[in-house]
C-alpha cells in the first residue's frame, strides 16, 4: 500500500503522506488527493479479525529524525479492547496490505521495498498468531501487492505491477494455481475486490493517459464489464454485503465524493456532497449504513449515513484527523485511526460514536 510507479490506487490513499498504506502516485491518477495527508506515520488502517476479538494493523515508530531512513512497518495484533501489541513480523522491509483469512487462522500481507515508490515486493502468508511465514510469489522485474482473500478462503487476489502497469492475479494460499485475470499491456488494473459470494471481482482500470473507471469480471477473469464511463476519476469499489450494490469514489463534481450503483451497472447516485472531500466508504455488516471519512475544515472526521445517503451523522468531533473506519463483524463498533494524540493511533467506538477509546 505504498505508491506504485504507475497509477496510485485508493488503497494508496489509505495512508497517503503517512508513507505507509498510502502515498499518492505521480501519474495520471496521481491527481487523487491524499485524503488525510497531514497525519504523521505510526499505526495504519485497522483490520478486524473475523471473530471480532482482535485488530491487526501495520505500524512503525514515529519518525524523529529528518535525515535517518524511516524504520519499516511491521504487522501487529491487539485485542479490540486494548492491551499489549503483539508483533508478528520483523526484518528490514515494510510489511503492509494485511488481510485476515476468513477462518481467522492466517494473515496474508505484502512485504515491499522502496519506500514511497515501491521497487520490489511479494505476497506472504503466516499464522495469525505469528510464525509459519511463507512467501507465495516470486520473480523479479516488478512487485506484487496483496488485495484480499476470497470469501471462502480458497484464493487470494493480488496486483502484479510491471513497468508501472498493474494486472490482477489470483492464487491459492499455498502460492500455486496462479491465474492472470487482466492481461492487458496498456491498462493499469488494480484494487480487485471479491463479491460477497466470491463469484465476481470488481476492480479499477486506468487506461493510458486517462482517469480510472470501475469494472467487474467473473472470478476467473471472464466477462469483463465496464460499469462507469466518464471523463473523471472513478475508483475504490466497496461491495454491499448482499452483493447488489457497489459504493465508490469519484471527482466528477470537482471534489471526491462517494457514489453508489448497482453491481451490474446503471444509474449512479451521489451519496455525499459539500465543501470537503469524502472517501473510504465502508458498508455495515447488515448493509443498512455506510461509514466514511469526510473533510471538515482542515481535518477529516468519521461519519455514518444510511445506505441511500440519508441521515448523515458525524461521529468524531476533534481538531485532528480521524480516518479509515472499519466496522466490527457484529456491526456494533467502528475502529478508526486518529491523530488526536500526536501520531496515528487506533481507536474503537460504538457504532453511534459514543465511548471512543484508544486501543493501540
Amino acid at each position: 500500500m505504498t505508491t506504485r510507479t504507475g497509477t496510485s490506487a485508493l488503497r494508496a490513499l489509505v495512508l497517503a503522506a503517512l508513507l505507509l498504506l498510502a502515498m499518492a502516485g505521480a501519474d495520471q491518477a496521481g491527481a487523487r488527493p491524499a485524503l488525510h495527508a497531514g497525519v504523521q506515520a505510526n499505526d495504519a488502517a485497522p483490520v478486524w479479525s473475523p471473530d471480532g476479538t482482535k485488530l491487526a494493523f501495520a505500524s512503525r515508530p514515529q519518525q524523529t529524525s529528518t535525515t535517518a531512513p524511516p524504520p519499516p512497518f511491521q504487522i501487529y495484533t491487539i485485542t479490540a479492547t486494548g492491551g499489549s501489541k503483539r508483533v508478528l513480523t520483523n526484518g528490514s522491509l515494510d510489511s503492509v496490505d494485511l488481510a485476515w483469512s476468513p477462518n481467522g487462522k492466517q494473515i496474508a500481507f505484502s512485504r515491499v521495498a522502496g519506500g514511497q515508490v515501491i521497487t520490489s515486493g511479494h505476497v506472504y502468508v503466516m499464522s495469525s498468531a505469528g510464525g509459519g511465514l511463507k512467501r507465495l510469489t516470486s520473480g523479479g522485474g516488478g512487485y506484487d501487492e496483496l488485495f484480499n482473500w476470497s470469501p471462502d478462503g480458497t484464493m487470494l487476489a493480488f496486483d502484479r505491477v510491471t513497468n508501472g502497469i498493474g494486472a490482477i492475479y489470483t492464487m491459492n494460499p499455498a502460492g500455486t494455481d496462479l491465474h492472470e485475470l487482466t492481461p492487458s499491456a496498456n491498462d493499469d488494473d488494480y484494487w480487485g475486490v471479491w463479491s460477497p459470494d466470491g463469484k465476481k471481482i470488481a476492480f479499477d482500470r486506468t487506461a493510458a493517459s486517462a482517469f480510472g473507471d470501475i469494472w467487474v469480471m467473473n472470478a476467473d477473469g471472464s466477462g469483463q464489464k465496464r460499469l462507469t464511463s466518464n471523463a473523471n476519476d472513478d475508483f475504490g469499489s466497496a461491495w454491499s454485503p448482499n452483493g447488489g450494490k457497489i459504493a465508490f469514489m469519484s471527482n466528477r463534481t470537482g471534489k471526491y465524493q462517494i457514489y453508489v450503483m448497482s453491481s451490474g451497472g446503471g444509474p449512479q447516485q451521489e451519496l455525499t456532497s459539500g465543501a470537503g472531500e469524502a472517501g473510504e466508504p465502508r458498508w455495515s455488516p447488515d448493509g443498512t449504513k455506510i461509514a466514511f471519512e469526510q473533510q471538515v475544515g482542515t481535518n477529516y472526521e468519521i461519519f455514518v449515513m444510511n445506505a441511500d445517503g440519508s441521515d448523515k451523522q458525524q461521529l468524531t468531533h476533534v481538531n485532528y484527523d480521524n480516518t479509515d473506519p472499519a466496522w466490527s463483524p457484529d456491526g456494533k463498533h467502528i475502529a478508526f485511526l486518529s491523530a488526536r494524540d500526536g501520531g496515528t493511533d487506533i481507536y474503537v467506538m460504538n457504532a453511534d460514536g459514543s465511548s471512543q477509546k484508544r486501543v493501540s
